[in-house]
């Protein structure tokens, strides 16, 4: 599956207008409760080893109920399925999201108000599995959009697109792996400046050659949500 795509002329100006309205904090609720800066997980090669890893398990929760969270910009391994090596294709190894773990069932909540942009479920093997997009209107001239995606199914059910959601609203739960991609439980939480047209989904993951381009087009959800970047 190509993800080669021309980016925004515009998309220096788009992001700079983001980074301005984001210097003055906005009110945001976290995606999930018992996020904090210390509370990190690392999955590239040093990370991995550091846990006598080759992978992430799908069975792995953290323990003692604790939340982690970590991969923004991180070169990763663990993408070797067809979705992420197409032949002929760079790999797409470096991370665009925030990845945040915790149990399956976890609620997962609107950090800003917003509109449902778009559902799906995404069902390639290390796939999304079940994904809801939202779209935000920061200022007049400012709207973006964030992605949650290895969400649990019944989603699907009680969001449409064109619904709205206020700010600390739950909109789902975390899926496991039997639904979400076939992953440990886990949000992949990213901020776009530009849908590039899609719907329902949008890379995750981009080749390294590529990465200057598509971090500037999905900044770090960090500083969007009060962690430490």
């Amino acid at each position: 599956m190509s993800v080669k795509i021309n980016f925004p002329a515009t998309l220096r100006d788009l992001r700079a207008r983001y980074d301005r309205w984001l210097a003055a904090p906005p009110k945001v609720h976290q995606p999930m409760h018992g996020l904090h800066d210390e509370g990190t997980l690392a999955l590239d090669k040093a990370g991995l080893a550091a846990r006598c890893w080759v992978d992430l398990p799908i069975d792995w929760i953290p323990e003692h109920g604790a939340v982690l969270h970590g991969g923004y910009g991180e070169d990763r391994a663990i993408y070797d399925t067809p979705i992420f090596n197409c032949p002929g294709e760079e790999p797409r190894t470096l991370h665009l999201g925030l990845d945040i773990f915790a149990a399956a069932g976890a609620p997962v909540f609107a950090p800003l108000d917003g509109q449902v942009h778009s559902l799906q479920r995404n069902d390639n093997a290390k796939d999304y599995g079940p994904t809801l997009i939202l779209q935000h209107e920061a200022e007049v001239d400012l709207i973006f959009y964030t992605l949650y995606g290895h969400l649990d199914p019944d989603l699907l059910d009680t969001l449409q697109p064109g619904g709205r959601v206020k700010r600390g609203q739950e909109i789902a739960r975390l899926g496991d792996s039997s639904v979400n991609g076939g992953w440990a439980p886990h949000l992949h939480f990213q901020v776009m400046l530009d849908m590039l047209g899609k719907r329902g989904d949008f890379p995750g993951v981009c080749s390294k050659s590529e990465a200057g381009e598509w971090l500037q087009l999905c900044p770090d959800p960090r500083a969007l949500i009060g962690l430490a970047v």
